[in-house]
């Protein structure tokens, strides 16, 4: 027996021996690489001889929806693959290539190269044959998760397709706010609103001095879609949405309307529901080409994944594909603003409009007469992550423009936004003082930046900049008077938000536009169908959200309305599209 349990005693050592060895052998090092906006992504690797067992990437600082859940795409990729050298996710490009000099860093650190990791025998690709759905809905922001959400509810078979490797475009990156008038919540609260009240403000902000009557603005369309809102906060709560108290936006007067999703994403959230109701989605799917009948009806549309092209027949389908802003010849031809003007755009990179190009193809009418959707300015070329969050989405700073002269008021929503990008006197500065020690800081550790230039008087940064002179010390006279008056005489910005430049040194700041879409698209009636020049309908052919939003606006983009427009009329769509014979 005594022989036995030495034994036995000897056996766990050698295994308690090997067990530690192999644990020995899994090797762990982290790398730091610079990704979108200046934040940091961090790669940490274990590498167990040349097999790599684990891969954690710390995204936080990323855009959420968008470098974030990439982040996690390529962790399965390099796990998968056994390599860092992977593929990067579209509509991420910045995040994936930090990640990847990240995972190669910290590869390095362990004395090793993605060489001397095992090879692994690529999978064998599936291959994709021609499908049939009751529904296809193109693209998945909130327009097409609504949509998908409606006609799956509708009792529909649905197949959702993304081009890109996350869910949400834009809607993704986006606040989630919908504006809502007399939804129950409000009611719930005591919050006193009227659908007309928005609808006067929304109309009014439109009608300024920049407006075009023949944009395409419906104010009937902008009542029926503020009409729908009650119902779509109810729609939401049923499937999953909770909301708490709503809120006001003070940059604009009006009650607080606004309603946000406590629970989560509302992308987010519509895809959870969606999976629930059997919603099937294919990511990294792009559609090329409508697909019509002998009658010129739409019967669904061709599609490519993984380098295979195959076609997917629907009864009814919805257009959720976005707007424009990444797709410079498009931008060219339906937006008004000098194309050599200087804008960003920061929207999803997957805003290449060719869903509104497609229908075009196949007899829809198009809005001819876009704008940039725009929410706010950005400082220099937007890479400098300490310059950037000196404008955050509004200056504290006067903004002057190439002569040296204010012209908005700072403290600024897009409502103000046509102030800054139809006026073509670009490029536009920030000016700022040293009074604010945190800011001065910033701007000293920053004068070599090209978009800085920095002097020790007003006067000379004048000069350096061919400012009229005497204009632009007018304008920084009249509003650092703010300081002691109590009123910024010349625009009416909120003093307690002013940033007053009266001690040197004194520096001046590009700024330009930014731009998170884009107004236009497909014509539709309030059905959510597409309508030709004629104004006949295509048959089976729906629309929701930037891909079709020409008949709200002029130039001016109201707050909530985005959200508020993709999630009722992707609703309508969905419903329509489910019911279509």
């Amino acid at each position: 027996m005594k022989k036995l349990t030495a034994l036995l005693l000897s056996l766990c050592m050698v295994l308690t021996m090997a067990c530690a060895t192999a644990l020995a052998e899994v090797k762990t090092a982290s790398a730091t690489a610079e990704g979108f906006g200046g934040g940091n992504v961090t790669v940490t690797l274990s590498v167990d001889g040349d097999k790599l067992v684990n891969v954690e990437i710390d995204a936080t600082s990323q855009t959420d929806s968008i470098g974030g859940a990439a982040a996690k795409v390529l962790a399965e990729q390099m796990l998968a693959n056994n390599s860092v050298e992977v593929d990067g996710v579209t509509a991420a490009t910045v995040t994936s290539d930090a990640v990847k000099a990240a995972a190669a860093a910290a590869l390095a650190e362990l004395g090793l190269t993605n060489a001397d990791l095992a090879k692994v025998e690529a999978a064998e690709k599936e291959t994709y044959t021609d499908l049939t759905c009751d529904v296809l809905v193109i693209g998945t922001g909130a327009a097409g998760g609504a949509a998908a959400m409606a006609a799956a509810e509708a009792g529909a078979k649905v197949i959702a397709i993304e081009k890109l490797a996350t869910i949400g475009g834009t809607s993704a990156m986006a606040g989630g706010g919908i504006a809502a008038p007399e939804s129950s919540e409000q009611k719930k609260y005591g919050i006193e609103d009227t659908c007309e009240a928005y609808v006067d403000l929304w109309v009014e902000y439109n009608h300024n001095e920049y407006f075009r009557e023949d944009s395409g603005m419906d104010e009937d369309r902008i009542r029926f879609v503020v009409g729908q809102a009650a119902g779509l906060i109810d729609w939401l709560e049923e499937n999953g949405f909770e909301f708490g108290r709503p809120m006001s936006f003070d940059l604009i007067e009006g009650v607080d309307r606004f309603h946000y999703a406590s629970n989560g994403k509302p992308t987010d959230l519509l895809y959870a529901k969606n999976q629930e109701l059997g919603v099937e989605y294919w990511m990294e799917t792009k559609a090329t080409a409508l697909l019509t009948d002998e009658n010129g009806n739409c019967i669904g549309a061709t599609v490519e994944k993984d380098g295979q092209t195959f076609n997917i027949y629907a009864k009814g389908t919805v257009l959720a594909t976005g707007g424009f802003g990444n797709n410079q010849e498009m931008m060219e031809r339906f937006t008004p603003v000098d194309a050599a003007q200087v804008a960003y755009f920061y929207g999803s990179a997957g805003q290449t409009g060719e869903g509104i190009l497609m229908a075009e193809d196949i007899g829809a009418a198009v809005y001819e007469k876009g704008a940039r959707l725009g929410m706010s300015y950005v400082v220099g070329d937007g890479t400098n992550a300490e310059l950037t969050s000196l404008g955050g989405p509004w200056s504290q700073a006067p903004i002057v423009d190439n002569t040296g002269v204010r012209f908005v008021n700072e403290y600024c929503h897009s409502l103000n936004y046509p102030s800054l990008i139809y006026r073509h006197a670009a490029p536009y500065y920030c000016i700022y003082g040293s009074d604010r020690e945190d800011y001065a800081a910033i701007l000293a550790n920053n004068v070599d930046d090209p978009a800085v230039t920095s002097a020790d008087t007003l006067e000379e940064l004048a000069d350096k900049l061919g400012f009229d002179k005497q204009a632009f010390l007018d304008c920084i006279a009249v509003y650092n008077a703010a300081k002691d008056t109590g009123v910024d005489a010349a625009f009416g910005a909120r003093v307690d938000f002013m940033n007053f430049a009266t001690v040197g040194p004194f520096y001046a700041v590009q700024i330009a536009p930014q731009y998170t879409g884009t107004i236009g698209g497909v014509v539709t009636d309030t059905s959510a169908q597409v309508l030709r020049a004629d104004g006949t309908a295509i048959g089976g052919l729906y629309a929701a959200g930037e891909a079709s939003n020409g008949a709200l606006y002029d130039l001016v983009y109201m707050s909530g309305s985005s959200f508020l427009n993709a999630l009722s009329m992707g609703r309508i769509a969905g419903e329509n599209a489910a019911n279509q014979q």
